[in-house]
Formats: C-alpha cells, structure tokens, sequence
C-alpha cells in the first residue's frame, strides 16, 4: 500500500497580502511542492456543517481526508510538500485542526496593513459580483449585521484585519521556530529576497532564483461591457475561467487584461488613518509584540 503523503507547511493567510504570489513563486522550485488547486481550505470544511450566505455560484469543497491528501498523491522527490489556503488564518478552529493533525508543519502567514487589505477584499469580491454594495466604507460598516445574518466570511472586512488573536491561535499551538511571519510591503518590494528567506525556512535550496516578475492575483474592476460581460459569463461557468499567463506571452496577457479590467482608485491615506485609528490601533500595538516587528508604519499608511 502507498504510504499517505502529508504536506510539511501551510500557508495561511490572510487573504489578499500576496499569498498567491508566493504560491507562484514557490511553486517553481525543483524541490517544493505546491497542491494544484491553490486553496483547498480543507481545515475550513472539515467537520463543518454551517452553510454561509454567499452571493454568486458556490465552489465545491473538500470535505474529507482522502480527498485532500489526494492532493499530494503526485509528489515525488520534492522535499517542501504544501499548499495555500488564506482563509486558515481566519478561521477559528483551523489552528487547532492544522495541529491535531499535522503537528511537524510549518506555518507562513502573510500580513498586509488591514485597511488596505480590506480594501483590496472588498474589491476582490466588487470584480466577483459578488458585492451589492458599492461605497467601500458602507460595506466594512455593514460588517456586524452582515455577521448576524450569517453571511460568508468574504465579506468580513474589517474582523480578518483584526491580526493578533488570529496568529496568537497558531503561537499558543506551534513552536516559534515553525512560524514565519511575512509583511505584505516586503514581498511586494523585494520578492527575490523573501523567497529565499522562505526557501531557507523549508530547508530547500535558497539560491534558486524564481520569477517574480508577474503580479498573481492583482485586483481590478471590469471595464466597460466587455469587461461586465466576461465577469457574468464567467460567474455562471458560460466561458472557462482561463489563467492566461499558462497559455499566452506576458504581453498578450497585458493587453486582454487592460481590455478587461481598470485599475481601480487606491483607498486613500485620510480612510486608511481613519479606520486604522478607530478600529486596529490595540491590535497593532499587540501583534508588534508578537511577531516582534516594527508595524508604526500601518498607522500612517499602506
């Protein structure tokens, strides 16, 4: 019989700090293995029987140790095996599910400031449809009556920004040497050098220079009708929803998405000092203590 293989480290999170980049990234290691379905959000599923208020077309998921170790059934030599789920993070009870389960694995966490990584969220769900609202603060101000009408945990804004009690779950659970804490504006400005600081903590070959220079997972807004258009057909499965980069040159790639998406308006530095203030001071100040990083620059900026 087949011995089982069981990924060594997990991505956690959060969603929109870049964890689709360093998928990217890792992935083109000779000696990491990524799953093919980049967020099985497995932990989120298992023994789970809440059905979350979501709007547009469900995914299927996986729900059952067979199927996600399936996942793992083409590694071969590789000596990094994981995968990238941004919703672990979140999720209350997947610290203590990762850790029954899969105590020896190490744990990445991608931090981004939480405005700006609301912002992109919300955004992320507007070139979805699947957002009604269209004032960003109207939205991450209709968190709490969302919560209570129990809608999907892609609409909660402002409480993933909410860092400390989330990543404490992980530290109360798995030694510190198990853990990586990432910030978002350091994979953006130097993707080269956190990949290797990554490489180093999953004991593969840190010199290996990946390509980073594609943005995965960038969010936009559809432009005009054909934008529109393409984002309903792909909503309802009428048109596949394809990854061009596998198939097409980068500059092919830029035109269509030029085509289709417009660069949306950045959350401006008075919104992100406001609700960084009003809602995330305390949690910052406890999360430096954490992961012992300097984060004053969250208060002022992105």
């Amino acid at each position: 019989m087949k011995k089982t293989t069981k990924p060594n480290f997990i991505i956690i999170g959060a969603m929109k700090a870049a964890t689709t980049s360093l998928y990217t990234y890792l992935k083109q290691h000779p000696d990491v293995f990524m799953t093919h379905i980049k967020e099985p959000m497995f932990f989120n599923n298992l023994n789970k029987k809440k059905d979350f208020v979501v709007k547009g077309k469900k995914s299927k998921k996986i729900t059952t140790f067979d199927e996600y170790y399936s996942l793992f059934n083409s590694v071969k030599n590789e000596k990094a095996i994981g995968e990238a789920s941004p919703s672990y993070i979140y999720n209350n009870k997947c610290a203590t599910l990762i850790n029954q389960y899969l105590p020896e694995t190490k744990i990445i966490a991608i931090l981004r400031q939480p405005v700006s990584r609301a912002y992109s969220n919300y955004l992320h769900a507007k070139r979805a449809d699947r957002e009604p609202i269209t004032n960003f603060e109207d939205a991450f101000n209709s968190e709490e009556e969302r919560i209570n009408k129990n809608w999907s945990p892609l609409y909660h804004y402002k409480a993933k920004g909410l860092y400390y009690n989330q990543l404490k779950r992980y530290y109360d659970l798995f030694p510190q040497k198990q853990i990586k804490v990432i910030l978002f504006k350091d994979i953006i400005a130097n993707p080269e050098r956190v990949t290797k600081e990554v490489f180093g903590f999953l004991g593969v070959d840190n010199t290996f220079i990946p390509d980073t220079s594609k943005k995965a997972n960038v969010s936009g807004t559809p432009k005009g009708l054909f934008g529109w258009l393409i984002m309903k057909l792909r909503k309802h499965n009428l048109i596949p929803n394809i990854e061009f980069s596998k198939i097409l040159p980068t500059f092919l790639v830029k035109i269509i998405l030029n085509t289709i998406y417009s660069k949306p308006e950045k959350v401006s530095t008075e919104t992100v000092k406001k609700l960084t203030n009003k809602h995330y001071k305390e949690d910052i100040n406890k999360l430096e203590k954490l992961i012992e990083r300097d984060l004053s620059h969250w208060h002022r900026s992105t």
